[in-house]
């Protein structure tokens, strides 16, 4: 993973020939879904963010992390971006979308503790941005080789850096579902910001743990490399976890730059 140097001038503009697919599904054991998902390729944005709470909470958290996220990546807001600045346009974004789930939940009792992981995507021809808070991931998908390319926050991943723990412990550790961080928890977050650049036939895959709970690395990428289609890429994916039993909702998003 290389990145490219964004430049002071260079204006964003979003990928081209970009071929996606995208997929919600409940799940096999929780009656409401609380991921959201966003795929807009005019603009090159891409979002996925699982949702925590009480009933209906979660839900409203996800949803309006995204509402606001693409309020503040808005067409004209992009148009006005430059490479250079653009990550630091996605973080003030996901900013934006903390403060107002904060708020909400200070202002209604039954939204109390709802909170939302969010990652990000802006996909140009040379380079992705990305933002991210919480668990939900972004895979890079290039040849043969699959690199999770944004780091969670949870107390699983916190043990596993330390090496206090295996990953084959950290596959069945009691606080393997415990994030650090996500949107709602506090007022002022520090979501993390990357640029990871890509070529013709790299794929990039969004996702939120119900997906990657139940499916491996090493599984996700023969799927995506077995199944030319994006959309069928992702329906393949999401009834694999569900062949697992489908205990959380699933989200994926899957991008191939076609060149």
């Amino acid at each position: 993973m290389t990145p490219t140097e964004p430049t002071a001038s260079t204006p964003f503009q979003p990928a081209t020939g970009l071929r996606y697919g995208s997929l919600t599904h409940v799940g096999k054991v929780r009656e409401i879904n609380q991921d959201s998902l966003t795929a807009d390729p005019a603009r090159g944005l891409f979002v996925v963010a699982d949702g925590m709470g009480g009933h209906l909470a979660g839900e409203k958290a996800s949803m309006s992390a995204i509402e606001t996220i693409g309020e503040r990546l808005s067409g004209e807001a992009l148009e006005r971006s430059t490479e250079a600045d653009l990550l630091q346009v996605i973080g003030d974004a996901i900013q934006a979308a903390n403060r107002v789930i904060v708020q909400a939940s200070l202002s209604d009792a039954s939204m109390r503790g709802m909170g939302t992981t969010a990652t990000v995507a802006l996909a140009s021809q040379q380079a992705v941005y990305l933002g991210h808070i919480g668990d939900s991931r972004a895979y890079l998908m290039t040849g043969e080789h699959i690199e999770q390319v944004t780091e969670d926050h949870s107390v699983v991943a916190q043990l596993l850096r330390a090496r206090a723990i295996t990953p084959q412990e950290a596959a069945r550790h009691p606080y393997r579902n415990v994030i650090t961080k996500c949107l709602g928890m506090q007022m002022d977050v520090e979501p993390d910001t990357m640029l990871v650049s890509w070529s013709p036939g790299d794929r990039l895959l969004l996702c939120s743990d119900g997906l990657s709970g139940l499916v491996s690395d090493e599984e996700m990428l023969k799927v995506v490399t077995d199944v030319a289609a994006p959309q069928e890429a992702c329906e393949q994916l999401v009834a694999l976890a569900n062949e697992r039993g489908g205990f959380d909702n699933i989200t994926v998003i899957l991008l191939h730059h076609a060149g």
